[in-house]
């Protein structure tokens, strides 16, 4: 007998997360059995659709929604750089990260040169983190977010780790770095329902000396003019091409950033865009503004471990709405940014209590259920053992991608104990 009240969607959204499948999120219709009963083969297509439809009509019946937000990250790949000056056919590396939402989506991604004759054997040319969509302009394509620890630059260094972490109800991705004073995080989050891209970075010191977190912003208003009329525009000044400005950290926490000459729709003008920063964070602010390229750059406040932003881009909007549009959502935004927590999802506590739960719920009511009752425990056991590690204060990468893999290998579980549950007596 299929079963159609399923009642085993746990934690809101159902659908995927992470890069490798479905959470307790949600329920995805991807998995199913990987073995058929003797004599079964031909049955197993028109058993899976009915299980598929029954799945389909009991998330209908309990009126929830599709995915709204996800998150995916396309691993670096070799290739040849080609005749650029100074690397001339040093091999790169090239990694993508999307994160996919309403109403804007954007894909990030970090490309370095990688060559013996580097210090550390590895270097980002043009930026360590580039915006590739919303793209035509505005934030750097090749690298608008750049870090630096005192007087190390974040590119000089190659990047450890670049993944996807949440989907579901918002998408997330990560950027790791470990330089010699401190392990660096960036993570990136879109909102379903709101329009910028969020932004975390945290220094993980090595030792008790903390370094000064440095980060600096790389825009090119409207799109990639050398002749441009850039104009930068914070809550107390107008800065515009060629000029350089001091700004108060306090006051002057948000940026528009257009170009007078390439409006939205002139000679190729895309618009412009702009930006916050959690002022309670940052010590030094400093804008460059040129004919070609604009650079925000700011610093954490002595002893600081930690910057927060927040990106807009892809407005597709004239100069003089660019204002009205933008200053009414900074406030607001600014309060979404200071709550968010950018831990992942899937690393709380209660992601793996709430797929148990479910679990043992199902276990009392389906038959035959011993291996995956067994592989359920162990894997859960396993996920407890590394617990301390992943959540400690310094980052052990193997770890993490350990548990994350478990996570998967759990909702695999569960999702098999499902499929027992619909077709049990």
């Amino acid at each position: 007998m299929i079963k159609g009240n399923l009642g085993i969607v746990t934690g809101g959204t159902p659908g995927p997360r992470g890069p490798q499948g479905a959470g307790p999120e949600g329920i995805r219709l991807s998995q199913g059995y990987s073995e058929q009963a003797p004599g079964h083969g031909r049955l197993m297509p028109l058993i899976l659709a009915a299980a598929a439809i029954a799945l389909s009509t009991a998330l209908w019946a309990q009126d929830l929604e599709p995915p709204r937000a996800s998150a995916t990250v396309v691993p670096g790949k070799p290739q040849q750089i080609g005749a650029y000056p100074g690397h001339e056919g040093h091999p790169t590396k090239k990694w993508i990260a999307t994160l996919r939402c309403e109403p804007v989506s954007y894909t990030l991604q970090h490309w370095a040169c990688y060559h013996e004759s580097y210090p550390h054997g590895a270097v980002a040319i043009e930026g360590q983190i580039g915006m590739m969509s919303p793209g035509g302009g505005n934030w750097y394509t090749n690298g608008f977010f750049n870090f630096a620890l005192d007087d190390q630059q974040g590119r000089d260094y190659p990047v450890k780790t670049i993944r996807a972490l949440d989907s579901g109800e918002r998408a997330s991705c990560e950027f790791v770095w470990e330089l010699p004073q401190a392990w660096v995080r960036v993570r990136f989050m879109t909102i379903p329902g709101q329009q910028p891209l969020f932004c975390s970075i945290v220094q993980l010191p090595k030792t008790e000396e903390i370094a000064t977190l440095k980060v600096r912003l790389a825009c090119y208003p409207s799109g990639y003019f050398h002749d441009g009329a850039r104009v930068g525009l914070t809550a107390a000044q107008v800065i515009k091409s060629t000029s350089k400005g001091e700004l108060d950290p306090e006051k002057e926490w948000w940026m528009i950033l257009y170009d007078e000459h390439y409006d939205l729709g002139v000679s190729g003008g895309i618009g412009g865009a702009g930006a916050i920063t959690e002022p309670e964070l940052v010590g030094k602010s400093t804008v460059e503004i040129g004919a070609y390229g604009c650079f925000w750059n700011l610093e954490a406040k002595s002893g600081g471990k930690e910057l927060r932003f927040a990106f807009w881009n892809g407005l597709k909007l004239k100069n003089a709405e660019l204002a009205p549009t933008l200053k009414p959502k900074f406030e607001p935004t600014l309060t979404t940014l200071r709550g968010i927590d950018f831990r992942p999802l899937r690393f709380r506590e209660e992601v793996v209590a709430q797929v148990s739960s479910e679990f043992e719920k199902l276990l009392v009511e389906t038959q035959d259920a011993e291996a995956e009752e067994t592989t359920f425990k162990t894997t859960l056991a396993r996920l407890q053992e590394l617990r301390p590690t992943v959540m400690g204060d310094q980052p052990n990468l193997e770890a993490e991608d350990e548990y994350l893999k478990l996570l998967d290998e759990l909702d695999n579980t569960l999702w098999q104990l499902r499929m027992k549950w619909v077709f049990s007596d």
